[in-house]
């Protein structure tokens, strides 16, 4: 995409140059040697002019179309880092994840101990190390899903480095928990100012009015400069001529280009405005959902993920005092499992729509989460 804008860049010169001159020249061989007249030979030299401002408006043509291919290249740049920081985040799920599952594992072997002990001492049933058991087995079975999770994406981030699959990947930093995202009119306002395809849209309505005011200027007729020189002529006076040429443009022909050159500009305004409404509406949901994972985080680091802790302790010691239901400690650590897993999904979800606001505003959002983004830290 990059040549290709290149290449549009390139031919703005070429747009605002005039044709190239023509030269001419015609001898009549069975003259060669003639005693009486010599050598017959008819030269011409013609340069053509156009309408004058048809140069310029070629000009800004080109040059619109130059920066509408520029525009594109740095949204598809965009898009690419909205992709690898999505992925990023589906990165620092799998591998906290997996260290959550490790945890479960090692509590729930410990609580099977404790089930162990009290059948050893008659306090309580088998069921409860079988219990155990079959909670350990899908932890287990939780780990391969985690286990196939990574393995996916491990690949796509080595994909986007163009990296083998097989390429080990660092563990991930730990995610921003907590920023304060713009109000929805400064979104707005951002995105409206600098989100790439709206301005290149914006320079190709350019490009295309510049065509239809083109398309008027081929009703006028071009000019071209005529010099010669013709020695058929009896008298030398009469040899050399200077004269100009026109085209007569006939208004059917360029009537049909003038009307498709305005149909091309309504498709670019339309497609404009489409844009415009779906860039706000992408934007308004984005930030909803950006929103909802920020009090997410909160709701499970302030009240969930300590009151499930405090549930699974309170259930292991009416367990290890034998007043308490083994079942009720699973469905305790399951609870606790989950809090876990789903402050971890917020983070991730938050951190994906953070990728995807600065996407939509064109990239403005992001060089002020530097700081927060480069913690040298493990989850």
């Amino acid at each position: 995409m990059q040549a290709a804008a290149d290449a549009a860049s390139a031919r703005i010169e070429s747009a605002g140059a005039l044709d190239d001159p023509m030269l001419s020249y015609v001898v009549a061989p069975n003259t060669a040697g003639s005693p009486r007249q010599g050598l017959n030979q008819n030269a011409q030299f013609s340069q053509k002019l156009p309408w004058p401002g048809t140069l310029a408006l070629r000009t800004k043509m080109a040059a619109a179309e130059a920066e509408s291919a520029e525009q594109q290249t740095s949204d598809l740049r965009l898009r690419l880092v909205t992709l690898a920081r999505a992925t990023y985040a589906q990165w620092f799920y799998a591998y906290s994840a997996l260290a959550i599952n490790t945890e479960n594992v090692i509590l729930v072997t410990r609580l099977r101990a404790v089930a162990e002990t009290a059948y050893a001492s008659g306090q309580s049933p088998q069921q409860d190390v079988l219990q155990a058991e079959v909670e350990l087995v899908r932890l287990q079975n939780q780990a391969l899903e985690l286990t196939r999770l990574q393995r996916t994406v491990q690949a796509k981030i080595n994909a986007l480095q163009n990296l083998d699959p097989d390429t080990p990947v660092p563990a991930p930093f730990v995610l921003p928990q907590e920023i304060a995202l713009p109000t929805p009119a400064a979104l707005q306002d951002a995105a409206l100012a600098h989100y790439p395809m709206l301005r290149s849209i914006d320079a190709t309505i350019r490009a295309r009015q510049n065509r239809v005011d083109l398309a008027h200027k081929n009703n006028y007729p071009n000019i071209s400069l005529l010099a010669g020189y013709n020695s058929i002529m009896d008298l030398p006076a009469k040899r050399l001529t200077v004269g100009v040429a026109i085209n007569i443009p006939f208004g059917g022909n360029h009537r049909g280009e003038v009307s498709e050159a305005n149909a091309r500009l309504r498709e670019s305004e339309a497609k404009l405005a489409d844009a415009r409404n779906q860039l706000l509406s992408d934007l308004d949901q984005t930030r909803a959902t950006a929103v909802q994972a920020v009090a997410t985080v909160h709701l499970y680091e302030g009240k969930m993920l300590p009151l499930a802790e405090l549930n699974m302790q309170a259930a292991e010691a009416d367990y290890s005092s034998g007043s308490g239901d083994f079942l009720k400690l699973i469905t305790a650590e399951r609870q606790y499992l989950m809090a876990k897993l789903e402050l971890a999904r917020a983070r991730a979800d938050f951190f994906t729509q953070l990728a995807s606001l600065n996407y939509q505003t064109g990239g403005s959002l992001w060089p002020s989460l530097q700081s927060t983004t480069s913690q040298d830290t493990t989850p």
